[in-house]
This record gives structure tokens, sequence and C-alpha cells, in this order.
């Protein structure tokens, strides 16, 4: 009852304004109790409703110059509507962020249980299979890249295994990219 009288209110009002100079300020902070009591609900989150009400009121904001006063519909009914749909635009968002959460954390269980099932006999066969075929792969390089591979895959830095060869760094550098690429051309066949 309370609120219908304060709609009726403040529709008089708008009406009474129509003969004054239109003063947007006012007209938003006169609105603003009306927003915040309309976006006081169980969906929205209490630390949202600042950012909400912020959000209707700069589209209000943006609409208000352009707003036809002299029309029948009450500046009420399209604030009403507003607030309406920044409150559906809410609820999607936090929807949508639920649902990929949800997502991820199904495809991390599906994952847990795929490295749970596979046994560790086929993960030790598929480890030697590739272990074999990278060394069939290495017989293929240089005399020189077959050493500096060597070390690479006992952990030596570049610059070290450098010192031990008593080669230029950039020599290093180069042999390891040239390694990689025809690793990576026999991997592809």
């Amino acid at each position: 009852m309370i609120d219908r009288i304060h709609n009726k209110e403040c529709t008089t009002y708008f009406k009474n304004r129509l003969q004054n100079e239109i003063d947007v300020g006012q007209i938003i902070d006169e609105i603003t109790p009306l927003i915040n009591k309309r976006l006081n609900h169980f969906s929205v989150h209490p630390s949202d409703k600042e950012d909400l009400c912020q959000e209707v009121i700069l589209k209000l904001y943006g609409a208000l110059s352009r707003f036809d006063f002299t029309e029948a519909t009450p500046l009420e009914h399209y604030v009403n509507c507003v607030i309406k749909n920044v409150k559906n635009d809410y609820i999607r968002k936090k929807m949508y962020t639920q649902h990929r959460q949800e997502m991820l954390v199904n495809e991390f269980i599906v994952a847990y249980n795929n490295s749970k099932s596979e046994k560790p006999v086929d993960r030790y066969i598929i480890a030697r299979e590739v272990s074999s075929q990278l060394k069939q792969y290495l017989k293929r390089l240089t005399d020189l890249e077959q050493q500096i591979i060597s070390y690479i895959l006992i952990d030596y830095k570049p610059q070290e295994i450098a010192q031990i060869l008593n080669l230029n760094i950039k020599v290093v550098y180069n042999a390891i990219h040239r390694c990689k690429i025809k690793i990576r051309r026999c991997l592809d066949k």
C-alpha cells in the first residue's frame, strides 16, 4: 500500500517536474532508494548490490536525457524495466560462471580418473617405446650434436656444455636448435 502511494507521489512529482527544467542529477538522487530497494533480492549477493545499483544509475543517466516526460508511460515503469534487465543479466552471468566452474571440476575429475585407471605397466611400456624411438633418432645426428644432446639429457646447461667441449656458446645453442628440428621432423613422420 505504501509503495503504491509512493509510486503515485513519484508519478505526480515527475509530472510536476515537466514544467521546470529537468535536473537529471536530482532525479537520480531521488530514484536511488527505489533502485536499492528493488535490488534487495535473495538472488543478488550483498556485495554485488552496489555495483548493480551503479550500473542501473549509469543506464538511467544515459537515457534520461532522451526520456520524454510528456508521454503517458511513467518514468518509474522505465526504471523498473532497467532494474529488471540488470538483475536478469546479473543472474545469467552468475549461472554461466557456475556452469563453467562445474565443467572445469568435471574435466579435472575425468582427467584424474583417467590417470588413475592407467596401470604403471602401461606407462612403463610407453616410456620405453618413446625412449627407444628417441635413441634411434639421436643416432641420426652428427657426433657433435649427439654429444651436446647427451649432456642436455643429463641436465647440463648450454654454458656448461660449451665449457666442457671447449666450444663457443653460440655453437652449442645452434646445435641444440638443429637437433630439435631434426627430432621434430622424425617425430612428425
